[in-house]
C-alpha cells in the first residue's frame, strides 16, 4: 500500500498531520468517483477531520469534503432532488453564511468557487455566478482565485442554454469561451487548466451548433442621463435588471426591462389573464427595486431609511408567493390561493411531507428545477435533518416586522443584554444585506419563471 493508503486504513488517525489526513481523504473521494462504490473507511476519516478541525479556521475544508462526499452519493440516486443533494446544498448555504469574513482568503475562496459548482450544476448559474463575486483577492497566489473568471465562464455556458433567442445564446457563449479559453491558459494548477480546457470545448461545440450569429450587430445604445443613468447602473451592477444580457455583460447592455411574457394558445381568455398577472409582477418588483434604490441613497441618520428597507426586504417576500401563484395558474394546478405558496406549491396536497407532483417531479425543464431549488434556499429543505440559520433568520425577521416589530440598532451599546428586546434587534448592516439580497433573489425568481416559460413554448 502506498503511504496514503495506509493513513486512510489506519484504526487510528491521531498519528498524523492534518494535511496527510486531507489528502488520504481526497484519494478515498477519487476513488468513489471512480468506481462508484464508497470506500469502508471514508466516513471515519470524515468524521475524525471534523472534530480535529472544529474551531479552527481550517474547519470548512472538513466540509467541503464532506459535501463531495454527498456529491458522488447523490449522483448514484435516480432523482434530481435527493436527500444527498439537499444535504450538500444547505452545507454550502451554512459555510457561505457562517464563514464570511471568519476565515482566510484562501479558505473563502474554496468556499465560493466549490458553492459556485454546485449552484450551476444544480441550474441555479445566475446565483452561482453571483457568489464568484463574493471571492477576494489575496496577496498570495490563491488556486482557488485563479479559477474565478474561469468558473464565470463555466456558468454563463450553463446560463445560456436558458436562452431561447439566437443571438442572446451566442452572446452568452462568447463570453464563456472567452473566460474559459483565459482560464486554461493563465491557471498554474495543471489540474485546474485542464479541466477548463475540456470545457472550453463544450463552449465551442455548441457556438458551433448555433451556426453564424453577427453578434456585432447586436448594439446596445443607452439613453439615460443624470439621476436615471446612475439609477440604471445601479441596477445593472447589482444584477436587478430583469434583462438577460445583465449576467453576460452588465456594463455594456442596454439597461432596460426586457422580461415579458406573451400567451401561445388559442384560450385568449386564459392568455389574457397570464399576461396582465406577469406585467403586474414585473412593476411590482421593479418598484421594490426603485425603493431600494431610494432607500440606500439617504444618510444612515436618516430614520426614514430603515424604515424603507424593511419594507423593501418585507414586500419582496410577497413576490415569491405571487411567483408560486402564476406557477399555479400556468400549470393548471388548481390549488387553492391559500395553499398556492412557493414552500408549498410543488407538493401533493401541498404538504412538504408529501412526494414532488408530477409537473415538477418529471419536468426536463431545467429553470423551473432552479424556480424549485431557490425555493429551498428561501423556506428550508424538507429533506435535509438541519436547516440553515441564515434562512431562519430571515424568516424570522421578515415575521417580526410582518406582525410585531424590529428594531435597528447602530452601536455595540444598544444590543440588548437578555430578554425579549433582542430578539426583536437587528444591525444597519444586517438589514441592508438582507433587503438588498432578497430583492436580488426576487429577481431571480422572476428570471427562472420567465426563463421556464420560453423552455416549455419551445
Amino acid at each position: 500500500m502506498t503511504n496514503l493508503q495506509e493513513i486512510a486504513q489506519s484504526d487510528d488517525y491521531g498519528q498524523f498531520e492534518l494535511k496527510e489526513l486531507y489528502q488520504a481523504t481526497q484519494m478515498l473521494l477519487q476513488d468513489f468517483q471512480k468506481t462508484k462504490t464508497e470506500p469502508e473507511k471514508l466516513q471515519d476519516i470524515l468524521d475524525h477531520l471534523k472534530k480535529r478541525l472544529e474551531g479552527q479556521a481550517a474547519y470548512p475544508l472538513a466540509i467541503l469534503l464532506e459535501s463531495s462526499q454527498l456529491g458522488i452519493r447523490h449522483q448514484l440516486q435516480n432523482e434530481w432532488n435527493s436527500p444527498m443533494k439537499q444535504r450538500q446544498l444547505f452545507l454550502f448555504e451554512s459555510l457561505f453564511f457562517q464563514f464570511r469574513g471568519k476565515v482566510p482568503p484562501t479558505i473563502w475562496n474554496q468556499i465560493c468557487l466549490n458553492y459556485a459548482e454546485v449552484l450551476i450544476y444544480v441550474g441555479r448559474s445566475m446565483d452561482g455566478m453571483h457568489v464568484l463575486e463574493q471571492m477576494v483577492e489575496h496577496e498570495n497566489d490563491d488556486p482557488s482565485y485563479q479559477r474565478k473568471e474561469a468558473e464565470r465562464g463555466w456558468g454563463l455556458l450553463f446560463y445560456s442554454t436558458f436562452l431561447t433567442g439566437k443571438e442572446e445564446k451566442a452572446d452568452a457563449l462568447h463570453k464563456a469561451r472567452e473566460l474559459l479559453s483565459e482560464g486554461a491558459e493563465k491557471i498554474t494548477d495543471a489540474n485546474g487548466s485542464a479541466l477548463y480546457a475540456d470545457r472550453l470545448k463544450l463552449a465551442q461545440k455548441m457556438l458551433g451548433e448555433i451556426g453564424p450569429v453577427d453578434i456585432t450587430g447586436n448594439y446596445k445604445p443607452n439613453f439615460f442621463e443624470g439621476r436615471e443613468k446612475e439609477y440604471r447602473d445601479w441596477c445593472a451592477k447589482q444584477h436587478l435588471l430583469l434583462n438577460p444580457d445583465n449576467e453576460v455583460d452588465p456594463e455594456g447592455t442596454m439597461k432596460l426591462d426586457t422580461l415579458r411574457y406573451r400567451y401561445k394558445g388559442e384560450d385568449k381568455d386564459r392568455g389574457v389573464f397570464l399576461e396582465a398577472f406577469m406585467d403586474s409582477l414585473i412593476a411590482e418588483f421593479t418598484a421594490h427595486r426603485e425603493k431600494l434604490y431610494d432607500a440606500l441613497e439617504l444618510d444612515k441618520t436618516e430614520p426614514m431609511r430603515n424604515e424603507q428597507l424593511k419594507t423593501v426586504y418585507r414586500e419582496s417576500f410577497s413576490l415569491f408567493n405571487k411567483t408560486a401563484q402564476f406557477i399555479n395558474h400556468y400549470y393548471k394546478l388548481e390549488v387553492k390561493n391559500q395553499h398556492a405558496v412557493m414552500q408549498r406549491i410543488w407538493f401533493e396536497e401541498e404538504h412538504p411531507k408529501n412526494p414532488l407532483k408530477p409537473f415538477i417531479r418529471d419536468t426536463k425543464n431545467s429553470a423551473l428545477k432552479a424556480l424549485y431549488w431557490l425555493s429551498k434556499e428561501i423556506y428550508g429543505y424538507e429533506r435535509s435533518e438541519s436547516q440553515n440559520l441564515a434562512m431562519i433568520r430571515s424568516l424570522q425577521l421578515r415575521d417580526q416586522m410582518e406582525r410585531s416589530f424590529v428594531q435597528v440598532i447602530t452601536k455595540q451599546d444598544e444590543i440588548a443584554k437578555t430578554g425579549e428586546l433582542r430578539k426583536h434587534q437587528m444591525t444597519q448592516a444586517e438589514l441592508e444585506r438582507l433587503a438588498l439580497s432578497t430583492t436580488f433573489k426576487a429577481r431571480n425568481a422572476l428570471m427562472y419563471l420567465g426563463f421556464a416559460d420560453g423552455m416549455e413554448k419551445e
